[in-house]
């Protein structure tokens, strides 16, 4: 079995010079779980990939996007060539596609496409259906989560995505939402790091609490400055990184308080790296029945694999699988997180050492990339049976 895999995201190599030509940030949550999903589906298949980059004339510093390919072990990484005109661009994307899959053998292929951007996933069904291949969309959020998208948006990507073969969903809500004709699909919660990974060098923040994920309010992160400070700690830093909308209502918040780091948009082994050396990792995404339908929290699984420990709010699909791997309070107001973060500061030290080890231990039973590709490559063998 081969893997074709349409998504937005590149090599981690490509990726970090790519991002670095924007004046804005990128979403770089949606870059990690591809990445890692293709690492993963690698680690026993050949997987090529086709990379239809984000482009934007307005906030993009290149003119256009060089085509490139990129050989990383079983992973050819076919990065597409992006044109500055919309026109030419839709139309250049579905020509080198089709250059690329006419040189290969097409016996035994299976497609997997992201689901929630409109030109990848408009090339990944027109193909599926042109070659006959089986196509599996990967559900990572919802289309009316897209910043500055409307209804025809989320009406378009819902009705290109209905009739796929398959669906590998991050939540039951997600396949619930794209999968309509209740079609074979498979729930997984995230992929952690590979171990071998080379990451970057311990951080040098002293002892430090760790977020990483949206920083806009609805998140949670404005309630969990405010606990920091009420934690009122000079000895404690708080870390935080990820993308945030309103830059000018973050500062506010902060304010002048010297123990709050804000790294921004950051790659993917400086955020493994400082939930490595973290003393907590927290999430504070609120308990509500939209998140838990819908989202995973960021991070989330690279917090259980670390070597650090977990405070969380409650979440109705983690909670009940790492009941003892983590300090799991009720809510993301500010009184619980402060407690949540005492409880894991304050707690004894052979008390943290057996939740470490214990959460460790479960995440990488339910999240190693090892046992991902277990998991996906058993999904995706039966779309090969039906095909013969």
């Amino acid at each position: 079995m081969r893997i074709i895999y349409f998504t937005t995201a590149t090599s981690k190599e490509d990726y970090a010079s790519f991002s670095s030509s924007w004046k804005s940030s990128l979403n770089t949550s949606i870059q990690n779980l591809h990445n890692r999903l293709i690492r993963s589906l690698a680690l026993t298949h050949e997987v090529d990939v086709m990379s239809i980059r984000p482009f934007s004339r307005r906030f993009c510093m290149l003119s256009k996007l060089d085509a490139s390919t990129r050989q990383e072990g079983r992973i050819t990484w076919h990065n597409l060539e992006i044109k500055k005109w919309k026109f030419s661009r839709y139309w250049s994307i579905s020509k080198q596609c089709k250059k690329i899959l006419n040189k290969m053998n097409l016996k035994d292929c299976i497609i997997i496409t992201d689901t929630l951007n409109p030109n990848v996933l408009n090339n990944s069904t027109n193909f599926a259906k042109k070659y006959g291949l089986p196509i599996i969309g990967v559900c990572h959020g919802t289309p009316s989560n897209i910043q500055n998208t409307g209804k025809s948006y989320t009406t378009f990507v819902l009705g290109r995505a209905k009739d796929l073969s398959g669906y590998i969903s991050l939540t039951p809500g997600l396949n619930d939402l794209f999968n309509k004709g209740s079609r074979a699909n498979l729930t997984i919660e995230g992929v952690a790091e590979d171990k071998t990974s080379k990451f970057s060098r311990k951080p040098t923040y002293g002892k430090y609490i760790y977020y990483n994920g949206p920083l806009n309010e609805k998140y949670g992160v404005f309630e969990l400055i405010k606990a920091f400070k009420e934690l009122d700690n000079p000895h404690i830093t708080l870390v935080i990184s990820g993308y945030h909308a309103n830059e000018e209502k973050l500062k506010d918040i902060i304010g002048e308080d010297k123990n709050i780091i804000n790294l921004g948009m950051i790659q993917n082994d400086q955020i493994v790296s400082l939930a490595n050396h973290s003393i907590v990792n927290i999430n504070p995404y609120p308990y509500s029945e939209d998140f838990d339908r819908y989202v995973v929290p960021d991070s989330l699984v690279d917090y259980l694999a670390a070597p650090s420990i977990l405070v969380s709010v409650r979440n109705r699909q983690f909670k009940p699988n790492f009941e003892e791997d983590a300090v799991w309070i009720k809510s993301n107001e500010v009184l619980d997180l402060l407690h949540g973060i005492k409880a894991a500061i304050n707690m004894k030290e052979e008390d943290k050492n057996n939740m470490i080890k214990k959460a460790n231990a479960d995440a990488s039973k339910q999240f190693s990339m090892l046992a991902v590709n277990h998991r996906i490559i058993r999904f995706l063998k039966q779309f090969i049976k039906q095909k013969e």
